[in-house]
């Protein structure tokens, strides 16, 4: 990746599949992104780089030393991702590549000392739920049988209206189609196994996002 490829991806913005990082600077919340990316479908990290979307420069070998300690003392198990350094005239970008693991799911080490799993939803790293960490333990979603499946009215009716909204939930699913919470419960359980539907739960509430 040139100066030019890496300006046109940071006016993209964050998202579930970049991150921008100033500095590696405090290792709970590093881990953090890095293992949620890689329990996600994985994406890239660039150190040097600002909220404000500004390349502010580093010097690659300290960040790239101190990543390294992230991932031994703080990432489990051990993630093995790619390293890229690019020169700008701002200053030098440490780009991570950090893949879509099979060794899903990772955990990170909290500050109070727990380990953690996450997943990405947005731009946002959050607590992975039981029912996602069951499933990316039992590998990754059949792809084929998303390709394959016949989606009812019902479900079409679900896509369309994730397309325009960020999430849902079970009661706004049972009402949005006419569902019993116990059918709704089931249909949204089969969508999250096939790779289709992200079940993510904040503070107790849970809700759907596409996968």
């Amino acid at each position: 990746m040139n100066e030019y490829q890496l300006k046109k991806l940071i006016k993209h913005g964050e998202s579930k599949m970049l991150e921008f990082k100033l500095r590696v600077t405090k290792p709970d919340r590093f881990a953090k992104t890095l293992t949620s990316i890689a329990n996600t479908k994985g994406g890239i990290l660039l150190v040097g780089v600002n909220d404000q979307q500004e390349i502010i420069g580093i010097d690659p070998f300290e960040e790239k030393y101190a990543v390294e300690q992230v991932l031994k003392h703080h990432v489990s198990p051990y993630l093995t991702i790619e390293f890229l350094t690019i020169e700008t005239n701002e200053g030098i970008v440490l780009l991570l590549e950090i893949p879509n693991s099979p060794l899903k799911p990772h955990k990170a080490l909290s500050k109070e000392g727990k380990w953690i799993s996450y997943i990405r939803y947005n731009d946002k790293s959050v607590v992975m739920s039981s029912k996602s960490i069951k499933l990316a333990a039992n590998e990754q979603p059949n792809t084929t049988s998303k390709l394959k499946r016949r989606f009812t009215k019902q479900e079409t009716s679900l896509l369309e209206f994730l397309a325009e909204n960020e999430k849902i939930t079970l009661k706004q699913f049972c009402k949005l189609v006419n569902f019993s919470e116990r059918r709704a419960r089931r249909n949204l359980h089969e969508l999250t196994v096939i790779g289709l539907l992200q079940e993510h739960s904040i503070e107790k509430d849970i809700f759907y996002s596409l996968g």
